[in-house]
């Protein structure tokens, strides 16, 4: 269940924060689109939120052992 959270919510939410903040400006010296970063941004808090949830009910991810679910993150 954790890595498809990862694939289908963390990672479009954080992508164009990486590429518009520093893959583009440096690769293409694009100027950063902030609305694109402010939208990512406030979706990326809305899913660090789901696992901010869930760690506080156990130590990891998956449960009370260290597993795939956490190395993946």
């Amino acid at each position: 269940m954790w890595t498809e959270v990862e694939a289908q919510q963390y990672h479009p939410a954080i992508s164009p924060v990486v590429f518009e903040c520093i893959i583009f400006p440096v690769m293409r010296g694009a100027k950063t689109d902030q609305k694109v970063v402010d939208e990512s941004l406030e979706r990326l808090r809305l899913v660090l939120g789901t696992y901010e949830e869930r760690l506080s009910k156990s130590r990891y991810l998956a449960g009370d052992s260290f597993s795939f679910a956490d190395l993946n993150h």
